[in-house]
This record gives structure tokens, sequence and C-alpha cells, in this order.
């Protein structure tokens, strides 16, 4: 079977594999890497090109294709341009979405030639809503499916693109509810279409590490705290919807005076140059707290599993509908107590082997009992979800419920 995934964002365009970062272009990495080994597919992936992206994909993945859109530099420069002019005009952390959005329409273009002229059995269109200008340029009348990632928000004027889909690929049954409904813009979708298929992570990487105590000395020393201290642990990019204030406002009603909150992340992926009033909101929290805050900034992925490792507990207090959020089952991958909210997808991921917490009212002093709880005794709670995240969100399997998915 021959397939071409298409792969591009207007934040930044991640490619593929992902050398800088980015949630769906990892995803993607571990379908080419599973491919590349087990060869269930003929894959192609038409990605943003990025130099260390094409060298590592001839490298690492012989047996996957991929064709790489170079984006002319005038391009580049019109979208600086235009993120500059977003930056003044609107919030930033929303402008974000604005990042490379001339580079999209490259791109679509670009693929919409491609694959008027590409010979395959199926399309898989990766997220991006506009994406589907793709196949209502080329006029592709083959097999395609959508690959959701997200909640759509738009249609990008393509209703019979989405009306005409073979089928949707979701994140979450939470995702399928969404598209479901005829409230959604690319609605309503019939049930026979949508189809589940649950992120994974690489639970090679992410696992139980030994010298769990020299790990953690290391990390005191790195950001100067108490080696006897627990850590508390969020990890994510620092922005409303995930509720750090929230986290923040409960460590006050903690009864173990010695443990640090360590913040790993920051609002765009790596990205130091943003700076947003909720950032500015969270820091002047956190000062109250003293020495117990600590943001570590951004941190690279092959760097996660320590600090996932030597945490006491790992909390993520959404307090948007998240589709599904990777770093709870990386967390629980590494043994470690997660707390959490009931958001979204994220009551499928942890199932019964988080706590989860209702987002009300008694938040703030809910998320305060349950961190008490786990503080005082965290072995209780750890190491609890591990055989869950091996069975059910492992890249082991991913590539076969991906091919699942597909040829239904």
């Amino acid at each position: 079977m021959k397939i071409i995934i298409f792969t591009a964002d207007s934040n930044g365009g991640f490619p593929v594999p992902a050398v800088k970062g980015g949630a769906v272009s990892t995803l993607i990495e571990s379908l080419v890497n599973e491919n590349n080994k087990k060869k269930l597919c003929d894959m192609t992936v038409v990605s943003l090109y990025n130099k260390k992206a094409k060298d590592t994909a001839k490298k690492k993945y012989p047996n996957v294709h991929f064709k790489y859109i170079k984006v002319p530099l005038i391009i580049r420069v019109l979208d600086k341009s235009a993120f500059f002019i977003m930056k003044k005009c609107f919030k930033k952390e929303k402008s974000i979405s604005y990042k490379s959005v001339f580079s999209l329409l490259f791109y679509i273009l670009k693929s919409s030639s491609f694959l008027k002229r590409a010979k395959t059995d199926k399309v898989i269109l990766e997220n991006n809503i506009p994406l589907a200008l793709i196949i209502k340029l080329s006029n592709y009348r083959g097999q395609y499916y959508y690959h959701l990632h997200n909640v759509p928000r738009i249609n990008a004027g393509c209703r019979n693109v989405f009306k005409n889909c073979t089928a949707y690929l979701c994140v979450s049954k939470y995702v399928c509810n969404q598209i479901e409904s005829i409230k959604n813009p690319i609605g309503p979708v019939s049930p026979k279409k949508v189809r589940i298929l649950h992120n994974a992570i690489n639970t090679n990487r992410f696992k139980v590490l030994a010298n769990r105590n020299k790990l953690k000395y290391q990390i005191a020393k790195r950001y100067n705290f108490n080696v006897n201290d627990k850590i508390i642990l969020y990890t994510g990019r620092i922005s409303l919807e995930k509720g750090i204030d929230k986290a923040i406002d409960a460590l006050k009603y903690l009864k173990d005076s010695q443990f640090v909150f360590l913040i790993v992340g920051s609002i765009s992926y790596g990205d130091k140059s943003f700076k947003n009033d909720y950032v500015e909101k969270v820091k002047k929290r956190a000062k109250k707290l003293g020495k117990k805050v600590r943001f570590t900034g951004y941190i690279a992925q092959n760097e996660l599993p320590i600090i996932y490792n030597v945490a006491d507990l790992a909390i993520l207090p959404s307090m948007w509908d998240e589709p599904a959020g990777l770093t709870m089952i990386e967390a629980m991958a590494c043994g470690v107590p997660v707390i959490t909210t009931r958001s979204g997808g994220i009551p499928e991921y942890v199932g019964n082997d988080a706590i989860v917490i209702e987002r009300d009212k008694m938040l703030i002093k809910n998320l305060a009992f349950s961190i008490n709880k786990v503080l005082e005794d965290p072995e209780v709670y750890r190491r609890k979800g591990i055989s869950r995240i091996k069975n059910n969100f492992s890249e082991d399997n991913y590539l076969e419920r991906f091919m699942k998915c597909i040829e239904k």
C-alpha cells in the first residue's frame, strides 16, 4: 500500500523528522521510525524543508520516502513581516498561530501540485485544517484521511473536502464527539467515519531510570534547590489554559514545607522571545513562594525522562478541554504519580491510574488536598500507570494501530 502523509503548520513549520520538536511532528516520526523497521507500507512524508531534518531522514530512515518543500526567501520575509504585525496587534501567545502562514500557503500550493502527479493509494492530512486545500486544488479523487490532534475551529472554505473525507483519525473519543456535532465547523461527521487513534510515546525513552538519587542530586544542583526537597513537576507550555496559576495557589495549602515546584517549559516550544501577561502573572505569584518555585525554561525531549524520574509528583491542572495531552502519560511511563483535571480527552489517557479532579470552584483546595495525599507517601502512587502506558500508548504498536485505522 502506498500512502502519502502531508504535514505542515502555521506556527513555525515543524519538519519531520522532528528536529525542532513539535507534538505532531514527533508523532509522525514515530510512524516513520516503525515503518522504516517493519515496512508495513510504502510511506512518503511531505514536509517543510529543514537541512537537519533532511540529513536525519537520509541517515536514519532509508526505507521511507521524504519530499521536502523549500520555502523561498521572499516568502520567509513575508512571514517575518506579518508575524511582527500580528504580535503588535494581537496577544502574543495567539499570534504564534501566524508565525509562518505564508510558508503554509506555499506548502499547500506545492503539495497540491505534487499530489496531482503522485501515484498513491491513500493520503493522510495531519491535523492542520487548511491542508484540506491540497485535496481541493489537486482535485484528488482517491481515499484521504484527516488525522485530528485538535478539535477543528474552522473549515477553511473546504466543506466538500470534509464531507467526502474517507475517515477521521481522532486522538481521543472527546475529539470524535466534537466533530460528530452539528455545531463543529466540519460537522456533523458520521460516526461511521470516525476512528480513535490514541497518541503514543517512546516507552524506551520514557521509563523508570536507575540511580534516582544520583539523578536528583544532579538536578538539585542544576536548579539550586535542596536535594531533600520533594519535587512537584509541571511540564508543557506556560499558558492560561494549562492552569499553572491554580497549581501555585494550591501550594500555599501544603502541609509539608520542604518542596520545590519545577515549571518546565516556555510559551512556544523553546522560543525564548515570547513574553505575555499570563507569564508575568505566574511569575508574580511564584515570587510569593520565594525559592520554592523554579522556572527551568524549555528542556529538550531527550532530557525530559531524567526530570520525570526525579519528581515525586507531576501535575497538570488543565483548564481547557485538552484533546489528549502527552505529558501525563510521559510522567506515568516514568513511574511518577500524576494529578490532573477532568478535561477533554485526559481521562481517556490516564484512566484510573492518576488522580483526576473536577474543574469547579473547589479546584484549588482539591488540588492541595491531592498533592498533600501523594506527598505524604509518594511510593504508594509511584509506578502505578506504567503497564497502562506500555499496553496502550507505546510507539511500539503505534504504526499497527495507524494502519488498522486506514485499512478499514
